[in-house]
């Protein structure tokens, strides 16, 4: 057992209080988990400490009388500053063994540990700093008052310390995984809510108050135009909308380059990228620190930054995407067929693939790759291509390669959207019983995308007039399509088209061949 701690060299005569000169806003205070067997010194622990301030903050008091009620505080407590922990206590090396239990099956390294011992030699200074991880060692007899203030002293600035790291860490993780997240988004005004989204992730780390708190406006400004891309708005602010965006725009008007303005409970900031700029307003009824202030400002310059590459990527994208229509509508006229015919489609594709199951980057992928299914078709001959009867044998045989020829003509470029429009080429003739074309596929051995290609491309020649051929009746489309179930078409596709035939009626209905619409 411990001393009783009443000796002369531990009972404390008045001293001068040690006086922190840092200060904080928080005002909760710091807490101290005193641990040992004798209630003697938990009193005179705390009479001691009693008048003690750091950062402007006074002591909460915790007590454990032994190790395991220590580890049971500890466990449920993680926001204790100090431990002062008697080595001796219901075992000669009660003490130790918690600070193994704080350090290593807690995994708490925040708490700084102080060993009080009144038998130093149970626990010998030098062998027990080598061997735990602790933070300070006295002997009781040699700790007066104003060493136990010093020893705390040092203990709760080493603490805070550690703690700012920790959040700082903290903090650093969430914006490279928020960078990294929106950077999934597949649009420009997805990215800005996505980023929006994000800051949630950063502001109040320490208390989990997230966004929901504040009302956020994300705007870009070109040499014309302030366009808002992205708003969270949350109730909270005493003001009306009008407010906030006036202010993202006085904000985009008056300032240059980049800007971070703020007040307790707002912060703008302002970074030109390219020839645009990004305004982004954040407003709430809680205080900001300064903390997040630095964390915001790093995010909002990699948003800035990914929001002009997402704005080149688009603009690369959207030229594939002419591009695309273009060759598409150039081997449509071919076949004396509209331009319709390929948006189409590309409308049944993406409808097949939403209710299939796939990912949204595949639901895009495929709607804009299914217009070059007949791309090869630039290469039959107009009096096959366009002949107004039956083919013969070896003219069939002759149609048949443009599978194989828009395959080639796509497969050597590298971009995602040309890479899938090559296998659609290649294998929308593809038949789920292996009886089509080129290859002679079967089953899953068809990509997804030329299994739903297929359905979506006769669907739509059947629906509409060809050279060789009046449109049918609807009945008879479907009729047909349905009976293919198994052999010609995936069973699964021809489910989901029979469920939601009239989405694909009402889609060529809206694009009918007459009809001049432009869905790019």
């Amino acid at each position: 057992m411990s001393n009783d701690g009443l000796d002369s060299a531990f009972v404390f005569a008045p001293e001068v209080d040690v006086v922190a000169d840092d200060t904080t806003e928080e005002t909760s205070p710091w807490k101290v988990l005193i641990v040992d067997d004798e209630p003697s010194i938990h009193k005179i622990t705390e009479i001691a400490l009693g008048q003690f301030t750091f950062s402007d903050k006074g002591l909460e008091f915790l007590h454990a009388y032994s190790g395991k009620e220590a580890g049971e505080l500890l466990s449920k407590q993680n926001d204790i500053a100090v431990v002062l922990l008697d080595v001796v206590m219901e075992s000669d090396d009660a003490g130790l063994k918690t600070v193994n239990y704080i350090r290593n099956e807690l995994d708490n390294h925040n708490v700084r540990v102080i060993l009080r011992t009144g038998q130093p030699g149970q626990a010998p200074e030098v062998e027990v700093i080598e061997q735990y991880d602790i933070n300070g060692y006295t002997e009781k007899t040699e700790l007066t008052a104003k060493k136990l203030h010093s020893v705390v002293y040092t203990a709760l600035r080493s603490y805070r310390d550690i703690v700012a790291l920790d959040k700082h860490r903290l903090g650093l993780e969430k914006v490279i995984d928020a960078t990294a997240s929106i950077l999934e988004k597949s649009s420009i005004k997805g990215f800005a809510q996505g980023a929006l989204e994000q800051l949630a992730a950063i502001l109040y780390l320490e208390d989990d108050v997230f966004l929901m708190e504040y009302d956020a406006v994300m705007a870009k400004q070109d040499e014309t135009d302030l366009q808002v891309i992205a708003s969270v708005k949350q109730g909270n602010s005493s003001g009306d909308d009008s407010a906030l965006f006036n202010e993202v725009k006085n904000r985009a008007s008056e300032t240059t380059g980049s800007v971070i303005v703020s007040d307790k409970n707002s912060i703008t900031f302002t970074n030109v990228y390219g020839d645009k700029k990004l305004v982004l307003c954040i407003k709430g009824s809680s205080e900001i620190s300064h903390v997040d202030y630095s964390l915001i400002e790093l995010f909002c310059k990699n948003v800035s930054i990914a929001l002009e590459n997402i704005e080149l990527y688009e603009d690369v994208t959207n030229t594939q995407k002419d591009i695309i229509y273009s060759v598409c509508e150039l081997a449509e006229s071919r076949s004396k067929e509209t331009g319709n015919h390929v948006r189409r489609v590309a409308l049944f594709s993406r409808l097949l693939a939403e209710y299939y199951g796939l990912s949204e980057a595949q639901c895009d992928e495929l709607f804009y790759a299914s217009p070059l299914h007949d791309v090869g078709k630039v290469a039959i001959p107009d009096n096959i291509l366009n002949k107004p009867g039956p083919l013969d044998p070896e003219e069939w045989e002759i149609m048949k390669t443009h599978a194989e020829v828009g395959y080639n003509s796509l497969r050597h470029m590298e971009k995602p959207i040309f890479q899938a429009g090559a296998i659609i080429a290649g294998q929308h003739h593809e038949n789920w019983d292996g009886s089509g074309y080129p290859d002679g596929l079967k089953g899953e051995e068809i990509h997804i995308y030329g299994r739903i290609t297929a359905v979506a491309d006769v669907f739509d020649a059947l629906m509409s007039k060809r050279c060789y051929k009046p449109a049918w009746e609807q009945e008879d489309v479907n009729k047909f399509v349905i009976e293919q179930s198994g052999s010609k078409f995936e069973p699964k596709l021809i489910e989901i088209f029979e469920k939601h035939n009239d989405e694909f009626v009402e889609i060529y209905n809206k694009y009918r061949d007459e009809v001049i619409d432009d869905m790019k």
